[in-house]
């Protein structure tokens, strides 16, 4: 097996041109593979995390009628207490008691439905970090009576500016129709379209007050300080409160689980059609290798030289040519994923379409270091198989044919 390999390595450099074409198509298969695993996985990454991060959080408990009747009244009974104890818990990173309700947002000139949150910034910032994303205006920092902070395009709808007057009217707790007016003291750009068209943030104090509520927390949003965390913490809050109804991001918005499945399976195909190019690319080079040395083996076959041996001698060459190829391809590929992790790549371009669907504008690639592993020895075994059917056809060559090819 020595011989062989020592025979194979020499034939390997014998033809650099036709080698390093191999080696060259590898290389590029594998940043390829590794570059597209990582745009695919910044994309779902993105969607995800702005979608737990703006939005949705990690958890969310309810009263067990809120969901499926979100009626003003249906409050936690001790819900700020609750928001207290979770707040000491070292797994959580942050707890926000919200106020919600559903409810008509008006502007002398627009009106648009919409959901009202009564928060308490100093909470719900380190939750969703809206205060980061405030394009106008502050986030509650004003002095403003009544303020409140809006999606940029639902001012955009209710044709609405900093400093600007709008009613909100929606039910008290009796049922009865309420109404309240606030000025707005900020705007802010998320990549949630439900935040940005039809989300309005006014201080739970206020939302109490107008609604004639005492203890009115009807969410409470639990950020964890590691998501793994999350299948240890939901059954644990599920047994200690079996009243309430308490959710994980993946079932408040199963379609964020959907979504997260269907790129599973698209990066597989991806790996699967990457792979099957290099298959093909590496069993036409290695086939005009053979034919091109069809004398040569007929002669090696001829002064002894058995089938098994040429076989293995054209199959070793192919893994010479991957474990050259592989490693450059994957320290190109490494490189450019660390540059992008921390450059990002700038879509800005199409930030109005990728805001349409939850998007970040600035992508940020990203690879898990086991994927590494999994693509050199996907590439070997790539190469193992385009080597089959050029070494078949070596010998199936006739020796004393061979010999007399020109």
């Amino acid at each position: 097996m020595k011989m062989l390999a020592t025979i194979a390595w020499r034939n390997v450099w014998r033809s650099r041109g036709r080698s390093l074409v191999v080696i060259g198509s590898i290389v590029v298969g594998i940043w390829a593979l590794i570059f597209m695993l990582g745009f695919m996985n910044g994309f779902m990454i993105s969607y995800i995390n702005g979608a737990i991060r703006n939005e949705i959080s990690h958890i969310q408990i309810h009263e067990a009628n809120f969901k499926e009747d979100p009626n003003i009244g249906f409050v936690m009974p001790g819900g700020m207490d609750l928001a207290e104890s979770l707040a000491s818990d070292p797994r959580i990173q942050a707890v926000s008691p919200r106020s919600v309700t559903g409810g008509m947002i008006s502007s002398p000139r627009k009106s648009s439905g919409g959901r009202i949150f009564g928060i308490i910034p100093d909470r719900e910032r380190l939750v969703t970090q809206h205060d980061s994303l405030i394009t106008e205006g502050s986030y509650f920092k004003s002095d403003l009576k009544n303020p409140i902070v809006i999606g940029k395009e639902l001012a955009n709808t209710l044709k609405v500016k900093l400093n600007s007057k709008v009613v909100l009217t929606f039910q008290d707790r009796e049922n009865n129709l309420v109404a309240g007016a606030f000025r707005v003291a900020g705007m802010l750009e998320t990549t949630s379209p439900q935040i940005n068209k039809a989300s309005a943030y006014i201080l739970m104090e206020d939302l109490t007050r107008i609604a004639g509520l005492k203890d009115g927390v009807h969410e409470i949003a639990l950020l964890l300080e590691n998501p793994e965390s999350e299948t240890v913490v939901l059954p644990e809050l599920r047994s200690a409160h079996p009243d309430l109804l308490i959710e994980s991001w993946r079932e408040i918005a199963p379609e964020l689980e959907l979504f997260l499945s269907m790129t599973d399976s698209f990066l597989w195909v991806l790996i699967g059609i990457i792979m099957i190019a290099l298959i093909f690319g590496i069993i036409n080079t290695m086939l005009m290798a053979v034919l091109e040395r069809y004398r040569e083996l007929g002669m090696l076959m001829a002064i002894g030289m058995n089938k098994w041996r040429i076989f293995m001698m054209i199959v070793i060459e192919t893994i010479f040519l991957s474990l050259v190829g592989g490693p450059i391809g994957i320290l190109i590929a490494l490189i450019t994923m660390y540059w992008l992790g921390l450059q990002g790549i700038d879509l800005s371009a199409y930030s109005e379409g990728l805001r349409e669907f939850g998007y970040s504008s600035i992508l940020y690639p990203y690879i898990e270091n086991s994927t590494y592993a999994y693509v050199a020895t996907g590439v070997i075994i790539t190469a193992l198989l385009g080597a089959l059917y050029p070494a078949y056809k070596a010998v199936q060559l006739n020796p004393t044919e061979a010999l007399h090819t020109v």
